[in-house]
């Protein structure tokens, strides 16, 4: 399992805040208005990846690197905390995104509380400091320098089959996220299925549980 947020590996982002990407015009590359929601025409200027990883489709979302994952509650729970910051987002107050508001599964894990979902994307996790006129000085600064070019290993690591046979596969944010964030369990399950289709119900579900159980178990946040 990949270790997105406490790495200071190749296209990882440290707990401290700092980006390290392999050079200005390979994160530019990935940048758009809306890191979360590329149109087609920005997607197609990078040659390696022409899938956004965050927004493949399917009704696939991720924001596995902002710390939708790092709570110690269930994900309906999450889900139901993240739909209410979509509700609220006009009169949330301007925090940092280090600045965490829920108990976390891991100490020194990012948890941002611009994660949500707004009520235009049912069921897609999103950033919703984009929704914000006024972001002021800090949340302003950490969302150009870090948030607008940090890239997870999925942008390098991962083909576009592979993200979308995970998209197609679990077709939401928190089991699509913690697939793609686990490449060797992703790479291997596309070698041994062609398809979606082909994956038996069993086996879906006791990937889930396996994937669930190392967000909990291992230190992969």
């Amino acid at each position: 399992m990949s270790r997105v947020l406490s790495s200071n590996g190749r296209g990882r982002i440290p707990l401290n805040g700092n980006v390290f990407v392999d050079s200005i015009a390979h994160a530019e590359q990935h940048q758009s208005t809306n890191y979360f929601e590329k149109t087609r025409e920005e997607q197609a200027i990078n040659t390696t990846a022409t899938v956004n990883r965050c927004r493949p489709g399917s009704g696939a979302s991720c924001a596995f690197c902002c710390g939708s994952h790092n709570y110690t509650v269930s994900p309906e729970r999450i889900e139901g905390m993240f739909i209410n910051r979509g509700r609220e987002c006009c009169g949330r107050p301007v925090k940092h995104p280090e600045d965490a508001s829920e108990e976390k599964l891991v100490r020194d894990g990012m948890q941002c509380p611009h994660v949500g979902i707004a009520a235009s994307d049912p069921g897609l996790v999103c950033c919703l400091a984009y929704f914000d006129c006024d972001r002021g000085g800090k949340l302003e600064s950490f969302f150009r320098g870090t948030c607008k070019n940090f890239l997870c290993e999925a942008w390098d690591e991962l083909t576009d089959r592979q993200v979308l046979f995970a998209a197609g596969l679990m077709g939401d944010w928190y089991y699509y996220s913690l697939l793609i964030n686990d490449t060797e369990t992703l790479r291997d399950i596309c070698a041994d299925y062609s398809s979606t289709e082909d994956v038996p119900a069993e086996t879906l579900q006791i990937l889930k549980v396996e994937l669930a159980e190392r967000l909990f178990g291992e230190d992969i946040i």
